[in-house]
């Protein structure tokens, strides 16, 4: 449920692991320090850019959004009535920004390669009783969490559709509820089995 490597060979894909993590790191931080829609309007453009440098499909952009789209019409009709609609189209580009550079680098990256070069960089760590195997998993699945909800939600928007229902509605939020617990306990069982508490 959480491989969604999408295999390549593009110049985003043969780039290595730490840098498009890096590049991650540092292109949030510049999101968090953007306030007005110009700008993040800017680095979202950039942002959709690399999925074309990456020659990832538009519908991979849709996929990862399109479960988001209720909860942020929500957003954006409260910050509009409380503060207007400049700050509302300032979260909403970016949070989508965001998202959009997560899910790339979980698009161009496979998870055990993300978890390797997570673990390298967090070996230092363990002096202070941090296990690196330990982060390296924890960083990677959230790194991959966004993007298996945006496909169950897909999934469950699909069989809605087939049994006539509409598209988008909020019932559909109590399957992805127990789907992603389904997925929490699987993830806890295989790493139970691989014996992660012991690996420091």
């Amino acid at each position: 449920m959480i491989a969604l490597h999408v295999p390549g060979n593009s110049p985003v894909h043969r780039l290595p692991v730490g840098a498009k993590l890096l590049g991650c790191l540092i292109g949030s931080t510049i999101l968090a320090f953007l306030h007005s829609p110009g700008p993040l309007a800017l680095l979202l453009f950039l942002i959709v850019g690399l999925y074309a440098l990456a020659r990832l499909p538009a519908s991979a952009m849709l996929t990862t959004l399109r479960p988001l789209l209720p909860v942020l019409s929500i957003i954006f009709i409260a910050q509009t009535a409380l503060s207007g609609w400049l700050p509302a189209a300032t979260a909403m580009l970016r949070i989508a920004s965001l998202v959009l550079l997560a899910a790339l680098v979980t698009f161009t990256t496979p998870l055990s390669a993300m978890i390797d070069a997570i673990t390298r960089a967090a070996r230092p760590l363990g002096r202070f009783g941090i296990s690196a195997p330990k982060l390296g998993l924890a960083i990677a699945l959230a790194l991959r969490f966004i993007p298996a909800l945006a496909k169950d939600w897909r999934e469950i928007e699909d069989a809605r559709a087939a049994r006539g229902a509409s598209r988008i509605g909020f019932l559909g939020i109590g399957t992805l509820i127990l789907r992603t617990l389904c997925m929490t306990n699987a993830l806890g069982d295989a790493i139970a089995s691989r014996d992660f508490e012991s690996r420091r």
